[in-house]
Formats: C-alpha cells, sequence, structure tokens
C-alpha cells in the first residue's frame, strides 16, 4: 500500500485526468456488456419466429430496450431483428471508441507530464544532496535509478493505473450479467478463479525478489561501463582491453542467469494460467451446453453466457500481468525512494552575505574529522589561524588531510568535532549557497562540461559580456591555445573537456574561477599539469588575482608555495610543521627540507642533462 501510496502522490495535479480516463473506461466496460445481451436477444427472437412463438417478452432492462427498437423498425420480422441487431452493434463500437480514444490521449498526456514532473523533482534532489548522501550510492545506481526505475514507473502508470479500472469493471459487470441469467451456472463457471487469484498473489511476492535481484545485477553492469568509458583512455594506455571485456562478460553473464530467472518464473506462470483458465472455458462450454439441452437456459442465453464467460477471462488473464508490472515496479519505487530519503543540504544560515563580501579571516580550533562510517581520523585536532589577506600553502603526502580542508572550509561536509571560525564567526551560521559564492576554487582534477570553452569559462556567472571572458582567459593564459582552436572560444570541448590536454583544462577552470572574483581563493594544485613557462606566466595573473584576498594553495612544486605567508606541513591528519619557507628549511630533519633537497636535486639533474644535450 506504500508504493501505491507513492504512484499515487507521482500522479500529482493529473490525477483527475486519471479518473476521468478511468470513466470513461467504465462507460466503455458497460457498454461492452450489452453487447452479449443484444446477441441473446437477437438469438432468442429468431428461435421464436422460425418456431412460431412470440417474442420473449424479458424482464431485464436491456430486453425491454431492444423490444422498443423493433417497434421502431419496418419491414418483416427477421429483418427487424437483424437490423437492430447490426444497429445495436454498430452504435455501440461507435461510443465505445470515442470513449478509448478520449481516454487514451488524457491517460498519455497525463503520464508525459507526471513523468516530466517526476524527473524534475529526481534531479533537483540529485543536485541538493549532500556529500554525506552521495558518498553513500554509487554514480551508475544513481543514473540507473534515474533513467532504467522512473522508465518502468513511467510503463507502469501509463497502462496499468487506468487498466486496472476497466479490468475491474469488465469481470463485475461480466459477472452480474452471467447471474442475470443464471446464479448456479455463474458459480459453477468461476470456480477456477480463486486458484488463479491465489496464484496471482504467489507470483508477486516471487516476481518482487527477483527483479529486486535483477536491478542489483544491472547496477553492476552500468557501473562496469561507466566506470570502462570514463577509464577508456587509461584501459587502452596499458593495454587492458581483454581485461575489462571479460570483467564485463562475467558481469553480463550473471546478469543473464538472474534474467533467465525471471523469464522461468514468467513461463510457469503464463503455463499454468493459461491452463487454468482454459479449464474455466472448458467447464463453462460444457455446463453451458449441458443446461441448454435441459432447458435450463436458452440458445440466446447460452451464447450471451459463453460470451461474458469468455469477456472474464480477459481480467483474469490481465491480473498476471498487472501482477508482474506491479512488482517491478515497486522494486523501482523503492530503490527510487531510497535517493528521495537522501538527506539535503541544510543551505539555510544567518548570513546571507547577499551583497557582503568576505573578510578571509579564518580559524581552526581544534578541528576533528571523519567520514561516516568511518572510525580513522582524517583530521585530527587541527588548529591554526590564517588571517585576512594572507596565503597558505598546505603540504604533505596522499591522504594527509589537505583536500578535507578544503572540504569543509567549502561545509561539504562538517567537523566531527572542534570549530571553524570565518571573520570571527562560526563556519556553520553562513549559508551556504552564498559562502561558496565567495569561495573560487580551482581543483587539481579540473572538470569541463560538453560545451564551448566560452560557456565553461562563463559558468560561474553566464551573464558578464564577452569581455570579460577574454580578460580572464588572458590571464589564465588560455589565449594561448584558444586561437589554435577550429572555432575558437565556440569550440566545443567534449565530455569532461576530453579534446584538451590537462594544462589546458586546468587553465579554462582556472579562468573560470577568476571570473567569479572570488573573496576567498582555494588552489588545489591548479597548475600541475602546466609547463613552467606556463606556470610563470599564470603566477603572474594569480599575483595580481590574489592582492589583498585570503588564499589557500596546495602544490609540490616548491617553487609555487615559497613566497606565501605561512605553511602548514600535514601528515596522517596532524599538522606536524608550520611556518614561513625560510623558517622549515631551519629543520633539517622536516618534512618540507626533505621534499625541498629532493626537488632541488632532480632539477640540478635536469639542467646537467639539457645542457649536455645543448652541448652535443
Amino acid at each position: 500500500m506504500n508504493n501505491l501510496h507513492k504512484i499515487y502522490n507521482i500522479l500529482g495535479p493529473w490525477r483527475t485526468h486519471y479518473i476521468i480516463a478511468s470513466l470513461l473506461l467504465a462507460v466503455s466496460s458497460v457498454l461492452r456488456m450489452i453487447e452479449p445481451k443484444a446477441l441473446q436477444i437477437a438469438i432468442d427472437s429468431l428461435n421464436a419466429i422460425h418456431n412460431n412463438k412470440s417474442l420473449p417478452e424479458g424482464s431485464d432492462f436491456f430486453t425491454k430496450i431492444f423490444n422498443q427498437i423493433l417497434l421502431l423498425l419496418r419491414g418483416s420480422e427477421i429483418t427487424k431483428i437483424l437490423m437492430a441487431a447490426a444497429l445495436t452493434f454498430i452504435l455501440l463500437s461507435i461510443i465505445r471508441a470515442a470513449t478509448w480514444f478520449w481516454s487514451g490521449q488524457l491517460t498519455a498526456a497525463a503520464t508525459e507530464n507526471a513523468m516530466r514532473a517526476f524527473r524534475n523533482r529526481l534531479f533537483k534532489h540529485i543536485q541538493l544532496l549532500s556529500f554525506t548522501s552521495l558518498d553513500k550510492i554509487p554514480t551508475s545506481e544513481i543514473i540507473q535509478r534515474a533513467t532504467g526505475d522512473i522508465g518502468t514507473v513511467r510503463t507502469f502508470v501509463a497502462t496499468q493505473v487506468t487498466e486496472v479500472v476497466q479490468m475491474v469493471f469488465f469481470f463485475v459487470g461480466a459477472v452480474w450479467m452471467m447471474w442475470s441469467v443464471d446464479g448456479l451456472y455463474t458459480v459453477i463457471a468461476l470456480v477456477v478463479v480463486p486458484i488463479i487469484t491465489f496464484q496471482a498473489f504467489i507470483f508477486f511476492k516471487k516476481e518482487s525478489v527477483v527483479w529486486e535481484a535483477h536491478e542489483k545485477e544491472q547496477d553492476k553492469l552500468t557501473a562496469i561501463v561507466n566506470e570502462n568509458l570514463n577509464g577508456i583512455r587509461v584501459v587502452q594506455a596499458f593495454a587492458r582491453e581483454a581485461y575489462e571485456i571479460d570483467k564485463f562478460t562475467k558481469q553480463n553473464q550473471a546478469k543473464l542467469a538472474i534474467a533467465l530467472r525471471h523469464v522461468n518464473l514468467h513461463k510457469w506462470f503464463w503455463t499454468i494460467s493459461d491452463g487454468l483458465i482454459y479449464t474455466q472455458m472448458t467447464i463453462s462450454l460444457v455446463v453451458g451446453a449441458y443446461f441448454t439441452l435441459t432447458g435450463r437456459i436458452s440458445m440466446g442465453e447460452y451464447a450471451a453466457f459463453f460470451t461474458y464467460s469468455m469477456t472474464v477471462t480477459w481480467p483474469l488473464r490481465q491480473v498476471g500481468r498487472i501482477v508482474s508490472q506491479a512488482g517491478m515496479t515497486f522494486v523501482a519505487m523503492s530503490r527510487i525512494d531510497e535517493i528521495l530519503k537522501a538527506h539535503e543540504e541544510v543551505y539555510e544560515g544567518e548570513n546571507t552575505l547577499k551583497q557582503q563580501s568576505l573578510l578571509g579571516d579564518i580559524e581552526f580550533k581544534n578541528v576533528r574529522f571523519r567520514y561516516p562510517n568511518d572510525e580513522k581520523w582524517v583530521l585530527d585536532d587541527i588548529s591554526f589561524h590564517v588571517k585576512a589577506g594572507e596565503k597558505v600553502a598546505l603540504l604533505g603526502g596522499n591522504g594527509a588531510g589537505k583536500s578535507t580542508i578544503i572540504a569543509l572550509l567549502s561545509r561539504f561536509y562538517e567537523p566531527t568535532e572542534g570549530v571553524i571560525l570565518l571573520d570571527g564567526k562560526p563556519l556553520s551560521s553562513y549559508n551556504k549557497t552564498a559562502l561558496r559564492s565567495k569561495l573560487g576554487v580551482v581543483h587539481q582534477k579540473a572538470f569541463l562540461f560538453s560545451t564551448s570553452l566560452k560557456e565553461n569559462i562563463a559558468f560561474t556567472n553566464p551573464e558578464l559580456d564577452f569581455e570579460h571572458v577574454q580578460t580572464v582567459a588572458q590571464a589564465a593564459a588560455v589565449e594561448h591555445f584558444i586561437e589554435k582552436m577550429p572555432n575558437g572560444y565556440d569550440t566545443v570541448v567534449g565530455e569532461k573537456g576530453v579534446s584538451l590536454s590537462g594544462g589546458q583544462r586546468q587553465r579554462v577552470a582556472l579562468a573560470r574561477t577568476l571570473l567569479q572574483n572570488p573573496d576567498i581563493i582555494i588552489l588545489d594544485d591548479a597548475t600541475s599539469a602546466v609547463d613552467t613557462e606556463t606556470e610563470s606566466h599564470i603566477k603572474e595573473a594569480l599575483n595580481a588575482a590574489m592582492a589583498g584576498k585570503t588564499t589557500f594553495i596546495i602544490a609540490y612544486r616548491m617553487t609555487t608555495i615559497e613566497n606565501v605567508d605561512t605553511i602548514l606541513v600535514f601528515e596522517k591528519g596532524r599538522i606536524v610543521q608550520h611556518g614561513t619557507h625560510e623558517a622549515l628549511l631551519t629543520d633539517e630533519t622536516g618534512f618540507y627540507r626533505q621534499m625541498y633537497e629532493i626537488q632541488r636535486s632532480v632539477e640540478t639533474e635536469i639542467e646537467a642533462e639539457m645542457a649536455a644535450v645543448i652541448q652535443v
């Protein structure tokens, strides 16, 4: 019932369309019930004329209406009956076709509108999810649920919501009309219905279990494809195509196994179900023939009753299809609901920073942090103070905690313990959207959208004119390569900027950040993929952009960080050294001095080799 309620909520303001469509189908079902009755009256009337008997008067409403139609017609008695029957069937067919058409139109329009709204709602929710929530659900699963599972729900809503109404009217109407012919015959004709119903219930239970397992295997397959396409260059660079193909083949085989299990479930269900339905039809046919021969019912009643019994088989057979799609839909709704229940980020804050600029005074006080469901401390008792306008470098090995500092400062996560102050106020008091609009972050792995260079640079502020885009592009050394592009600034960079080199992507990302004109600048190894000459050019632009602004720099090149105000050296989530470049060099056993010596040694060797090559 919970899943049905969720589907009901999805229909939203278009529920009225489904109600009207269902009523139209109800009208169509009622008209369908009249057709066998007209056949019954026609047969009995012709039989009475053939045996020189009076026409059956009948006590039910439909017989009286049919007799009224006969009185309005002229000609021989047989002609009257045949014309009345023909006109009745033609009129009913026209009205039924019209109701079917209108119902289908309403259902189709309502379904597409409801699914559009549902997709928008789901995508908006995904955009607002916290990093903690996103960490729990793999990207490939989110994609599968936002596409494949919504498709499953759409199919059910489009075909089954109104069809259930029609099925109920068909079944109830047919049984009622059968009962009007003969009660005992009706009970005998429907003796198999409880067995079919019980079988459908068992099938629904098994269908849900099997389909849930099927979707899990599909998630794994989607994950492999997604990961492989993202890393296709790495795969080919290491000649690991055969390994990836084998991995995909094994997972595809696992999906095939559960798919065949699903097919086998349907095979057995439909075989048994059809066997029971045909058994019911045979019982109805034989018993009806016996009742007709013994005079319990007339020939026309037998024909009408058997037609009604055939009509009953349609909703009984539809039960299996509805149960099957309901099982798959309920699984899909549960999977989608898992995303919808995931916590969104809380953006509210006392300080909205609408027109206010940040000074950039930042202080970490005894901050500790670990990721959910992880006992390891990523940051352990971190304390430091960065005054407004200072430039701070974060140095340390992989996993030392540098990027986590940036994630906390951006409020992607909240400290497990301790407090972070920004301009003397708790960071948690700032509205997240407003806060992030004041932070300019350039990541080491620059992400670009599959649009033009101009649109990627202007991503943070699309309303600015093209002159601003050109200015920051020049500052970030983007114009060095953009002139060589086939369409200049309008060149589409491809998925994730695939048509650009790593250094080019970093420069575009840097230009994007400079266009934002943030109050606090964060450079996460932002020049790691550019050559020394380009880095020197970018540093000049950055020095102008960083003037008077608090700046965090994560870098490994000593030339990048030697002129900052403070260097914080991290190791295993703790600050093990801090000070200026000159001060840290005095500690001969410290991590900073060791890194400095290694880089100097490498640079000296490279210079020597280059000099030797030039001499040759």
